[in-house]
Parts: C-alpha cells; structure tokens; sequence
C-alpha cells in the first residue's frame, strides 16, 4: 500500500564558512512524506546552482536526524 501525506513546508540549512568569515544558505522545499512498502521517505525539491530544479528523496529517520542535529532549520516567513 502507498500513502502520501503532503507538507509544503520549506527548510533551510545554514553553513558558516569561518575562513572567509561568512554564511551561506540552501532552501529545500519537503513536498510530501510516502509510505511506500512500509517504508516512509521524504521527498524534497531543491534549486541546484543553475536554477534548476532537483528532486531528492530521504528516509524518514535521515530527515528527523537532520532537524534533530539541527542542520536543517524550518524556514518561517
């Protein structure tokens, strides 16, 4: 059985570069968590360095352990 369950919710990791003194940022958009097999995935969309769009699907439990560790942070408008 397949499920889908749509978020729509963009998060943001941040990187410090401390040579150069700066950050630098990366919007990801979650478009939905599947089910697919008994085995949950995030699928997110992100814009690669041309602009154009990319597609990338992680475990559940890869996504938690990125917001847990706070590499990604949910962007609020």
């Amino acid at each position: 059985m397949n499920d889908s369950v749509e978020v729509n919710q963009d998060y943001v990791m941040v990187m410090y570069n401390p040579v150069e003194d700066s950050f630098a940022y990366k919007v990801y958009h979650v478009l939905d968590f599947s089910k697919i097999n008994g085995k949950t995935h995030v699928n997110i969309q992100v814009k690669d360095k041309n602009k154009n769009l990319k597609r990338i699907s992680l475990s559940e439990h890869k996504f938690y352990d990125l917001i847990y560790k706070r590499i990604l942070t949910r962007f609020r408008k």
